[in-house]
């Protein structure tokens, strides 16, 4: 099936990747004259480097839809958290999923919910393209604690590459569906390639 289901954010994340003070600390600055640049550029950062590694770094909840059961469905948003909500379309109202039924991988790229050994999931599932929705948060946590300790190094110094060199590119373009490199720190982007997801297709049929 060729169609291409969104990942909505439903909840954005509390806190930074790494923290306004973290930055300022980093760049041995004082004061607040810089601070709302330098949010903007921890974003901006942080953005670029989400979607170069395909990875959420601070805990994000997101919703995503499908049109019918299928023993895979894989959760394109990685280091999967938690499962909040899966439920079906049933006469127009939506029923929860039984929890019997299915079980979730705990993966290091995209995680994935998979039907049980004997299990069967419901027939009477209505015809619709969003016949199902899953609710799930993905990110390594609530802080920028919980993003590994390489990770921040290289965001920090991606971070000081962006405000050192503020006008000399479009930050913004960067931050695209289709991850550019031509303005990513030497030292940054070996980390980041680490952490990569490569986006080569899964070998279980899932959707």
């Amino acid at each position: 099936m060729s169609y291409a289901y969104p990942y909505i954010i439903i909840q954005e994340p509390v806190n930074l990747a790494v923290s306004l003070d973290t930055v300022k600390d980093h760049l041995k600055i004082d004061g607040t004259e810089s601070d709302a640049e330098l949010t903007l550029l921890i974003r901006a950062a942080t953005g670029i480097a989400e979607n170069y590694t395909r990875r959420i770094f601070i805990n994000t909840g997101f919703r995503t839809y499908r049109c019918c059961f299928l023993d895979c469905f894989e959760l394109k948003r990685s280091k999967f958290q938690t499962l909040d909500k899966y439920e079906y379309l049933k006469d127009g109202i939506f029923t929860i999923v039984d929890s019997s039924l299915y079980y979730i991988t705990s993966d290091t790229a995209y995680s994935k919910i998979l039907l049980n050994n004997g299990k069967a999931y419901p027939s009477d599932i209505d015809m619709n393209e969003q016949a199902i929705i899953i609710e799930f948060v993905a990110g390594y946590g609530a802080d920028e604690e919980d993003i590994p300790y390489d990770l921040r190094v290289a965001l920090l110094n991606h971070i000081t590459a962006l405000f050192e060199n503020r006008g000399d590119c479009d930050c913004v373009s960067a931050v695209t569906t289709v991850p550019s490199t031509q303005n990513l720190p030497a030292t940054s982007r070996i980390v980041y390639d680490q952490y990569r997801i490569l986006d080569i297709g899964n070998d279980c049929g899932c959707l």
